[in-house]
């Protein structure tokens, strides 16, 4: 009876990952961001989707694709009411746009943050503000005494991007003018290099390698404590309202950028692609990468995590807080 017992056992262990190597060999899973070519998102997409296939029973090829559209919230809308929860469609739609946008009940989103099926995140992400280093800020206390007004490059009207340094204008009194109309960070950056704005919110892995090693844009300030030497923006602001607004708007942040499935997969499919993003993500191979092309490397977020995380901390911001952030996402 033991016997029996134990095989059982060892069967219901091995049982997800045969029927996952069922599903998946020979097969394609396509792989979405939510922001056009180039830029932090789609580059971390495309680095994913080289290593994540090895990981996976059954090793399916894995193809990158690009669904940009209101900060991420067409790929979300598009992973929660059309594409198959059959474990062949994942997607990286971004953070803020598509962290937030539900908590303000904007018009154009569809899906519901706690129902999808989250895989994992390689690590949080953190955010520096990059000025153009002939525009002279070099500090915090540069940006706070400026005498001319402060073009900062946007990417939406719901990205942190953008309402994070409307938050600092306000609240600091720093003449900053945010122009919001870029399609993506890339496109951002670009603008940062033509000099058709002072600077950018955004990873490091989003500015070009050359544009770092040349000095061509310096960091002012980061949202976490990962660069070296570089102040953490919520140590330099003290007004309680606006520590609060940063804290939501840092909370995608929080998350990274995840990889996320449709709602209602099976539970042995989630299992099988939650191991196995974790087991890429802590590869020496996938980190070597990624480390070499500037994007940050940390403890992984795993599916379960940023699901609570969402469930108990983000849906539970005070209303107050939300309603503010709706302030600026409804500003024309």
């Amino acid at each position: 009876m033991r016997a029996l017992i134990l095989i059982a056992a060892i069967g219901a262990l091995i049982a997800p990952g045969a029927r996952a190597q069922d599903v998946y060999k020979g097969k394609t899973i396509t792989l979405m961001a939510g922001q056009p070519p180039g830029g932090g998102i789609d580059s971390e997409m495309r680095l994913v989707a080289q290593f994540l296939g090895r990981h996976i029973p059954g090793e399916p090829a894995i193809v990158p694709r690009n669904m940009p559209g209101a900060g991420g919230l067409v790929l979300g809308n598009h992973l929660y009411s059309i594409a198959r929860p059959d474990g062949l469609t994942l997607g990286m739609p971004g953070r803020s746009g598509f962290v937030l946008a539900p908590m303000i009940s904007a018009a154009d989103t569809k899906y519901d943050l706690r129902k999808f099926t989250w895989i994992g995140s390689s690590a949080s992400s953190n955010f520096v503000l990059w000025m153009r280093r002939q525009a002279n800020i070099r500090s915090f206390d540069d940006l706070k005494h400026a005498n001319r007004q402060i073009v900062i490059a946007g990417s939406g009207s719901t990205t942190a991007n953008s309402v994070m340094p409307e938050v600092l204008a306000k609240y600091e009194t720093i003449p900053i003018k945010v122009v919001r109309g870029y399609p993506g960070i890339s496109d951002a950056v670009l603008a940062v290099e033509r000099g058709e704005a002072d600077g950018v919110l955004c990873q490091r892995a989003s500015i070009r390698p050359d544009m770092l090693a040349t000095g061509a844009v310096v960091p002012v300030f980061q949202l976490f404590d990962v660069e070296p030497n570089l102040p953490v923006l919520k140590r330099l602001v003290s007004n309680p309202r606006e520590k609060a607004l940063l804290e939501l708007l840092s909370a995608p942040q929080r998350l990274g950028l995840p990889v996320v499935a449709p709602p209602g997969m099976a539970d042995d499919l989630t299992r099988v692609l939650r191991q196995s993003y974790l087991s890429m993500a802590t590869s020496k191979a996938y980190t070597d990468e990624a480390v070499k092309r500037g994007f940050d490397v940390g403890r992984p977020n795993s599916g379960e995590e940023i699901a609570a995380y969402v469930a108990e901390k983000l849906m539970n911001f005070p209303i107050d807080t939300i309603n503010e952030y709706r302030s600026y996402v409804e500003r024309q």
